[in-house]
Protein backbone atom coordinates (compact mmCIF):
# COMPACT_ATOMS: atom_id res chain seq x y z
CA UNK A 1 0.00 0.00 0.00
CA UNK A 2 1.19 3.50 -0.79
CA UNK A 3 1.34 6.09 1.98
CA UNK A 4 -0.43 8.64 -0.20
CA UNK A 5 -2.58 8.89 -3.30
CA UNK A 6 -2.45 12.32 -4.93
CA UNK A 7 -5.46 12.79 -7.20
CA UNK A 8 -5.19 15.41 -9.96
CA UNK A 9 -8.18 16.23 -12.21
CA UNK A 10 -6.76 17.51 -15.50
CA UNK A 11 -8.53 19.71 -18.03
CA UNK A 12 -6.72 21.88 -20.58
CA UNK A 13 -3.82 22.90 -18.35
CA UNK A 14 -0.87 21.96 -20.55
CA UNK A 15 0.98 25.18 -19.59
CA UNK A 16 0.98 24.30 -15.90
CA UNK A 17 0.66 20.52 -15.68
CA UNK A 18 4.37 19.64 -15.64
CA UNK A 19 5.03 22.01 -12.73
CA UNK A 20 2.15 20.42 -10.85
CA UNK A 21 3.26 16.82 -11.41
CA UNK A 22 6.94 17.59 -10.76
CA UNK A 23 6.12 19.18 -7.40
CA UNK A 24 4.70 15.82 -6.32
CA UNK A 25 7.35 13.60 -7.89
CA UNK A 26 10.03 15.63 -6.06
CA UNK A 27 8.52 14.90 -2.64
CA UNK A 28 11.01 13.33 -0.23
CA UNK A 29 8.45 10.64 0.64
CA UNK A 30 8.51 8.50 -2.50
CA UNK A 31 5.91 6.00 -1.30
CA UNK A 32 3.08 7.70 -3.14
CA UNK A 33 1.04 7.33 -6.29
CA UNK A 34 -0.19 10.09 -8.59
CA UNK A 35 -3.57 9.58 -10.24
CA UNK A 36 -4.07 11.81 -13.29
CA UNK A 37 -7.67 12.00 -14.49
CA UNK A 38 -7.67 13.56 -17.95
CA UNK A 39 -11.19 14.98 -18.10
CA UNK A 40 -11.58 15.20 -21.88
CA UNK A 41 -8.81 17.75 -22.44
CA UNK A 42 -8.64 19.25 -25.93
CA UNK A 43 -5.10 20.65 -25.64
CA UNK A 44 -1.93 18.64 -25.02
CA UNK A 45 -2.71 17.79 -21.40
CA UNK A 46 -3.68 14.18 -22.13
CA UNK A 47 -0.42 13.56 -23.99
CA UNK A 48 1.58 15.05 -21.12
CA UNK A 49 -0.18 12.67 -18.71
CA UNK A 50 0.76 9.70 -20.90
CA UNK A 51 4.39 10.81 -21.18
CA UNK A 52 4.72 10.98 -17.40
CA UNK A 53 3.02 7.59 -17.05
CA UNK A 54 5.58 6.00 -19.39
CA UNK A 55 8.46 7.43 -17.36
CA UNK A 56 7.11 6.81 -13.85
CA UNK A 57 5.42 3.61 -12.64
CA UNK A 58 3.80 5.41 -9.69
CA UNK A 59 1.64 7.44 -12.08
CA UNK A 60 -1.78 6.18 -13.16
CA UNK A 61 -3.64 7.87 -16.01
CA UNK A 62 -7.35 7.72 -16.73
CA UNK A 63 -8.79 9.37 -19.84
CA UNK A 64 -12.52 10.10 -19.63
CA UNK A 65 -15.21 12.10 -21.40
CA UNK A 66 -15.48 15.55 -19.85
CA UNK A 67 -17.55 15.29 -16.67
CA UNK A 68 -16.13 17.97 -14.39
CA UNK A 69 -13.81 17.89 -11.36
CA UNK A 70 -16.26 16.00 -9.13
CA UNK A 71 -16.40 13.04 -11.50
CA UNK A 72 -12.61 13.11 -11.82
CA UNK A 73 -12.04 13.20 -8.07
CA UNK A 74 -14.55 10.40 -7.50
CA UNK A 75 -12.82 8.28 -10.11
CA UNK A 76 -9.51 8.91 -8.34
CA UNK A 77 -10.91 7.98 -4.93
CA UNK A 78 -12.33 4.74 -6.34
CA UNK A 79 -8.98 3.52 -7.70
CA UNK A 80 -6.68 5.01 -5.05
CA UNK A 81 -4.58 2.52 -3.07
CA UNK A 82 -2.91 5.00 -0.71
CA UNK A 83 -3.62 5.11 3.00
CA UNK A 84 -4.22 8.87 2.74
CA UNK A 85 -5.59 11.06 -0.04
CA UNK A 86 -5.02 14.59 -1.21
CA UNK A 87 -6.38 16.50 -4.19
CA UNK A 88 -4.30 18.89 -6.27
CA UNK A 89 -5.68 20.99 -9.12
CA UNK A 90 -3.58 20.64 -12.25
CA UNK A 91 -2.67 24.33 -12.50
CA UNK A 92 -1.48 24.45 -8.87
CA UNK A 93 1.48 22.83 -7.12
CA UNK A 94 2.88 21.86 -3.72
CA UNK A 95 4.99 24.54 -2.05
CA UNK A 96 7.95 22.38 -1.01
CA UNK A 97 9.35 18.86 -1.12
CA UNK A 98 8.45 17.68 2.38
CA UNK A 99 4.68 18.27 2.31
CA UNK A 100 3.76 14.60 1.97
CA UNK A 101 6.21 13.39 4.63
CA UNK A 102 4.92 15.99 7.11
CA UNK A 103 1.31 14.99 6.52
CA UNK A 104 2.12 11.29 6.79
CA UNK A 105 3.81 11.88 10.17
CA UNK A 106 0.83 13.90 11.42
CA UNK A 107 -1.67 11.20 10.44
CA UNK A 108 0.41 8.44 12.00
CA UNK A 109 1.05 10.35 15.23
CA UNK A 110 -2.40 11.88 15.78
CA UNK A 111 -4.70 9.35 14.10
CA UNK A 112 -6.91 12.12 12.68
CA UNK A 113 -9.48 11.73 9.91
CA UNK A 114 -8.69 15.06 8.24
CA UNK A 115 -5.86 17.56 8.16
CA UNK A 116 -7.27 21.05 7.63
CA UNK A 117 -4.92 23.65 6.16
CA UNK A 118 -4.54 26.84 4.14
CA UNK A 119 -3.15 27.74 0.74
CA UNK A 120 -1.00 30.55 -0.63
CA UNK A 121 -2.63 32.27 -3.59
CA UNK A 122 -0.67 33.88 -6.40
CA UNK A 123 -1.61 35.56 -9.67
CA UNK A 124 -0.39 33.87 -12.84
CA UNK A 125 2.12 36.06 -14.66
CA UNK A 126 0.02 35.92 -17.83
CA UNK A 127 -3.07 37.30 -16.11
CA UNK A 128 -2.33 40.93 -16.94
CA UNK A 129 -5.89 42.18 -16.41
CA UNK A 130 -6.37 40.62 -12.96
CA UNK A 131 -8.05 42.94 -10.48
CA UNK A 132 -8.04 40.50 -7.56
CA UNK A 133 -6.17 41.25 -4.39
CA UNK A 134 -4.56 38.21 -2.82
CA UNK A 135 -4.89 38.32 0.94
CA UNK A 136 -2.64 36.06 3.03
CA UNK A 137 -4.62 33.20 4.56
CA UNK A 138 -3.74 31.86 7.98
CA UNK A 139 -5.59 29.82 10.57
CA UNK A 140 -6.32 31.90 13.67
CA UNK A 141 -7.04 28.67 15.53
CA UNK A 142 -4.49 26.06 16.59
CA UNK A 143 -4.60 22.48 17.85
CA UNK A 144 -4.20 23.58 21.47
CA UNK A 145 -7.41 25.62 21.11
CA UNK A 146 -9.45 22.62 19.95
CA UNK A 147 -8.07 19.69 21.94
CA UNK A 148 -11.08 19.55 24.30
CA UNK A 149 -13.71 20.53 21.73
CA UNK A 150 -16.19 18.36 19.87
CA UNK A 151 -16.06 18.32 16.06
CA UNK A 152 -19.06 20.65 15.83
CA UNK A 153 -17.44 23.06 18.28
CA UNK A 154 -14.27 23.03 16.15
CA UNK A 155 -16.27 23.91 13.02
CA UNK A 156 -18.00 26.73 14.89
CA UNK A 157 -14.62 28.03 16.03
CA UNK A 158 -13.42 28.03 12.41
CA UNK A 159 -16.46 30.10 11.44
CA UNK A 160 -15.96 32.47 14.38
CA UNK A 161 -12.39 33.10 13.27
CA UNK A 162 -13.25 33.43 9.57
CA UNK A 163 -11.33 30.23 8.86
CA UNK A 164 -14.11 28.11 7.37
CA UNK A 165 -12.78 27.22 3.89
CA UNK A 166 -14.50 24.82 1.51
CA UNK A 167 -11.73 23.99 -0.96
CA UNK A 168 -11.07 20.22 -0.98
CA UNK A 169 -7.42 20.80 -1.92
CA UNK A 170 -6.48 22.25 1.49
CA UNK A 171 -7.81 19.23 3.34
CA UNK A 172 -6.05 15.88 3.43
CA UNK A 173 -8.04 12.75 4.13
CA UNK A 174 -7.72 9.30 5.61
CA UNK A 175 -8.99 7.08 2.80
CA UNK A 176 -10.61 4.61 5.19
CA UNK A 177 -12.69 7.50 6.56
CA UNK A 178 -13.93 8.48 3.09
CA UNK A 179 -14.73 4.88 2.15
CA UNK A 180 -16.40 4.01 5.44
CA UNK A 181 -18.82 6.90 5.05
CA UNK A 182 -19.11 6.50 1.28
CA UNK A 183 -18.11 10.12 0.78
CA UNK A 184 -18.00 11.16 -2.85
CA UNK A 185 -18.38 14.51 -4.58
CA UNK A 186 -21.74 15.57 -5.98
CA UNK A 187 -21.35 15.40 -9.76
CA UNK A 188 -22.57 17.71 -12.53
CA UNK A 189 -22.73 20.79 -10.31
CA UNK A 190 -20.61 23.87 -9.84
CA UNK A 191 -19.44 24.75 -6.33
CA UNK A 192 -19.51 21.10 -5.28
CA UNK A 193 -17.11 22.09 -2.47
CA UNK A 194 -20.01 23.71 -0.64
CA UNK A 195 -21.78 20.36 -0.50
CA UNK A 196 -18.67 18.27 0.20
CA UNK A 197 -17.06 20.18 3.06
CA UNK A 198 -19.87 20.20 5.69
CA UNK A 199 -20.39 16.46 5.26
CA UNK A 200 -16.76 15.47 5.63
CA UNK A 201 -16.19 17.82 8.57
CA UNK A 202 -19.34 17.05 10.56
CA UNK A 203 -18.80 13.31 10.45
CA UNK A 204 -15.13 13.12 11.37
CA UNK A 205 -13.94 12.24 14.85
CA UNK A 206 -10.70 14.23 14.80
CA UNK A 207 -9.46 17.23 12.81
CA UNK A 208 -5.83 18.34 12.83
CA UNK A 209 -5.15 22.00 12.01
CA UNK A 210 -2.09 22.70 9.85
CA UNK A 211 -1.02 26.33 9.47
CA UNK A 212 2.03 26.08 7.19
CA UNK A 213 1.24 27.10 3.63
CA UNK A 214 1.77 23.90 1.68
CA UNK A 215 -0.42 24.53 -1.38
CA UNK A 216 0.24 27.09 -4.13
CA UNK A 217 -3.05 28.15 -5.72
CA UNK A 218 -2.78 29.87 -9.09
CA UNK A 219 -5.25 32.64 -9.99
CA UNK A 220 -5.48 32.65 -13.78
CA UNK A 221 -7.66 34.13 -16.47
CA UNK A 222 -10.70 32.23 -17.72
CA UNK A 223 -10.53 32.31 -21.53
CA UNK A 224 -14.05 30.99 -22.24
CA UNK A 225 -16.16 33.27 -24.46
CA UNK A 226 -18.79 35.59 -22.99
CA UNK A 227 -21.85 33.59 -24.08
CA UNK A 228 -20.48 30.45 -22.46
CA UNK A 229 -19.68 32.48 -19.35
CA UNK A 230 -23.31 33.58 -19.11
CA UNK A 231 -24.50 29.99 -19.39
CA UNK A 232 -22.01 29.07 -16.69
CA UNK A 233 -23.37 31.85 -14.46
CA UNK A 234 -26.92 30.57 -14.94
CA UNK A 235 -25.85 27.04 -14.03
CA UNK A 236 -24.02 28.35 -10.96
CA UNK A 237 -27.16 30.16 -9.83
CA UNK A 238 -29.20 26.97 -10.21
CA UNK A 239 -26.58 24.91 -8.38
CA UNK A 240 -26.17 27.41 -5.54
CA UNK A 241 -29.91 27.36 -4.90
CA UNK A 242 -30.06 23.56 -5.02
CA UNK A 243 -27.04 23.10 -2.74
CA UNK A 244 -28.41 25.68 -0.29
CA UNK A 245 -31.72 23.82 -0.07
CA UNK A 246 -30.14 20.37 0.25
CA UNK A 247 -27.51 21.36 2.80
CA UNK A 248 -29.95 23.33 4.95
CA UNK A 249 -31.98 20.11 5.30
CA UNK A 250 -28.82 18.10 5.94
CA UNK A 251 -27.61 20.44 8.69
CA UNK A 252 -31.02 20.45 10.32
CA UNK A 253 -30.94 16.66 10.57
CA UNK A 254 -27.27 15.89 11.17
CA UNK A 255 -25.96 18.84 13.18
CA UNK A 256 -26.69 18.71 16.93
CA UNK A 257 -25.08 21.98 17.99
CA UNK A 258 -27.75 24.71 17.89
CA UNK A 259 -25.26 27.55 17.48
CA UNK A 260 -23.60 25.80 14.55
CA UNK A 261 -27.01 25.11 13.00
CA UNK A 262 -27.75 28.82 13.08
CA UNK A 263 -24.32 29.61 11.69
CA UNK A 264 -24.79 27.27 8.75
CA UNK A 265 -28.30 28.62 8.18
CA UNK A 266 -26.94 32.17 7.92
CA UNK A 267 -24.09 30.92 5.74
CA UNK A 268 -26.43 29.34 3.20
CA UNK A 269 -28.73 32.36 3.26
CA UNK A 270 -25.73 34.43 2.20
CA UNK A 271 -25.68 32.48 -1.09
CA UNK A 272 -28.41 34.88 -2.24
CA UNK A 273 -25.81 37.63 -2.41
CA UNK A 274 -23.65 35.44 -4.66
CA UNK A 275 -26.33 34.48 -7.13
CA UNK A 276 -27.71 38.01 -7.33
CA UNK A 277 -24.18 39.18 -8.19
CA UNK A 278 -23.96 36.45 -10.84
CA UNK A 279 -27.33 37.58 -12.21
CA UNK A 280 -26.11 41.17 -12.50
CA UNK A 281 -23.06 39.98 -14.47
CA UNK A 282 -25.18 38.22 -17.14
CA UNK A 283 -25.26 40.14 -20.43
CA UNK A 284 -27.35 37.82 -22.61
CA UNK A 285 -31.01 38.89 -22.26
CA UNK A 286 -32.51 35.40 -22.75
CA UNK A 287 -30.22 33.86 -20.15
CA UNK A 288 -30.85 36.79 -17.80
CA UNK A 289 -34.62 36.25 -18.08
CA UNK A 290 -34.21 32.57 -17.15
CA UNK A 291 -32.01 33.50 -14.20
CA UNK A 292 -34.55 36.05 -12.99
CA UNK A 293 -37.34 33.45 -12.95
CA UNK A 294 -35.16 30.99 -11.02
CA UNK A 295 -34.13 33.58 -8.43
CA UNK A 296 -37.66 34.92 -7.94
CA UNK A 297 -38.99 31.40 -7.38
CA UNK A 298 -36.29 30.74 -4.78
CA UNK A 299 -36.94 34.02 -2.98
CA UNK A 300 -40.66 33.21 -2.82
CA UNK A 301 -39.84 29.75 -1.45
CA UNK A 302 -37.51 31.23 1.17
CA UNK A 303 -40.10 33.75 2.32
CA UNK A 304 -42.67 30.97 2.61
CA UNK A 305 -40.49 28.91 4.92
CA UNK A 306 -39.20 31.78 7.06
Amino acid sequence: MYDFSVIIPVFNTEKYLRECIDSILHQDNKNLEIILIDDGSTDGSGEICDLYHKKESRIKVIHQINGGPSKSRNCGIDIATGKYIMFVDSDDYLANNNVISKFFSIFEEHDCDIIYGVYKGFIDKNYKSCTYEIYPKALRVNNEDIKTLSTEEVIQLLFDNENYYVSPTIKIYKKEYLDRNNFRFKENVYLEDEEWTPRILLNCEKIYLYNDKFYMRRIREDSIMTTIKDEKRLKKIEDLIEISKDMTKYIETDCKNSKLKNTFEDYYKSFKNIYIRLYNEITDNNIKSKAKDIIENDLKRSEFFE
